[in-house]
């Protein structure tokens, strides 16, 4: 009998929560003074920063233009370079490669999907004659990076370091800081997508210790305006701004805000539900053949993401179209992160046909699911997740 999909009995592979309490909050919000840039957008970006203990935060509208800001506040030029992971959605090296700066990817550490960083210290040890390094390490599905390593690996004092934790809001690394902290980099950047741990439909923030970033982030996020007098080039009067940069319009909405705060004060929680579902995950694919997680660590905290998993299709003599097309009929969603960004066509034509200095990428790649992971989601309905992937596998 055919089943009929509906949102009742269908389990994607994400799906924000959104309560009576989130709703309240917006409502107000639209029954305010202000829409957008007001002392919501402020108090969510405190709430941000007291929670990832940092000095500052800025809200953008998505974590595209977050990142956007962030290569802006710290001068990427054309001259620099950009050492990146390919395991990552497009914009972590777009949004540099906008700027002109080149996009240096870097195989992946199989324990996690995170940047190689034997790879990553080989790099940054190499003669260059080109301009700065900026380091841009990707928290994969919420698996904090060794940040302390990488600062450890750097040598040269210009080197900036942004990290894009949009996957990872609520990790702690293994020395106990929160990612976000700014401890071991410059800038952090995390998105507010509504497949993230906490949402605000769209949006993104950037976090950091430094003024001056701070300062540089909030004119990119405004059209390069200038209104403060101790940075204007001309004389300060009650009316006057000036653009100093052009940019963009970038700001976060009112309503957004009030979104984020309510998010934010359930975010441990988001969190801790995530963490008990992974938990589940894992105590019931190992009994799944030729599959495997990454391997859990137990030194850092982890906010999980996803709930990605690899799996050799060729042993089932299957593909993973098929056993995804499989899984949908049978009303459960599932993704793949990511496509290797130098696979897109844009890089290809960048960069060329680079994959095979990828082999560790590109087997990850071949073999990842990304399989249902949200808050709503029950232990049962996780049960029902790895009991409908084994007939799936099986061609059923």
């Amino acid at each position: 009998m055919l089943k009929v999909m509906t949102k009742e009995n269908f389990l994607p592979y994400t799906k924000p929560s959104i309560n009576q309490i989130d709703i309240h909050e917006v409502t107000k919000a639209l029954n305010s003074n202000y829409l957008t840039r007001g002392p919501l957008v402020e108090a969510f970006e405190s709430a941000v920063a007291h929670y990832c203990q940092v000095k500052y935060a800025v809200a953008f509208s998505s974590g595209t233009s977050a990142l956007m800001g962030a290569y802006f506040a710290a001068n990427l030029r054309q001259q620099d370079s950009l050492l990146t992971t390919p395991n990552s959605f497009v914009a972590t090296a777009g949004a540099a490669v906008q700027r002109g700066t080149t996009p240096v990817f870097l195989d992946i550490d199989c324990s996690s999907g995170n940047m190689d960083l034997q790879q990553l210290k080989y790099n940054l040890a190499r003669p260059s004659s080109r301009g700065r390094i900026c380091v841009a390490p990707v928290h994969f599905a919420g698996i904090p990076v060794d940040m302390q390593k990488i600062d450890q690996a750097i040598q040269n004092p210009e080197t900036v370091v942004i990290e894009d934790a949009a996957h990872a809001l609520g990790s702690t690394y293994f020395t106990g800081e929160k990612v976000g902290s700014c401890r071991w980099s410059d800038m952090t950047i995390f998105s507010f997508h509504a497949a993230k741990t906490i949402t605000t439909g769209e949006g993104g923030m950037v976090t950091t210790n430094s003024e001056d970033f701070y300062r540089r982030l909030k004119l990119f996020r405004n059209n390069g305006i200038e209104r403060e007098g101790p940075y204007l080039q001309g004389e300060a009067a009650p009316w006057y701004y000036e653009v100093q940069h052009l940019t963009g319009n970038y700001n976060f909405t009112e309503l957004q805000a009030a979104l984020g705060l309510s998010q934010m004060a359930r975010l441990d929680t988001f969190v801790e539900k995530r963490r008990q579902l992974m938990k589940a995950y894992r105590a019931l694919l190992k009994e799944i053949p030729h599959l495997h997680l990454f391997a859990e660590d137990f030194d850092a905290y982890t906010a999980y993401h996803l709930c990605v998993v690899q799996i050799n299709f060729n042993a089932y003599k299957t593909t993973r179209a098929q056993v995804m097309n499989r899984l949908r009929e049978r009303m459960i969603g599932t993704q793949v992160h990511y496509i290797p960004i130098y696979k897109h066509p844009y890089f290809i034509n960048l960069c060329g046909d680079i994959s095979a200095y990828f082999p560790k990428m590109e087997a990850y790649y071949s073999q990842a699911l990304s399989l249902p992971l949200y808050y709503d989601l029950q232990l049962e309905e996780v049960e029902k997740v790895v009991n409908t992937l084994k007939k799936a596998l099986q061609g059923e």
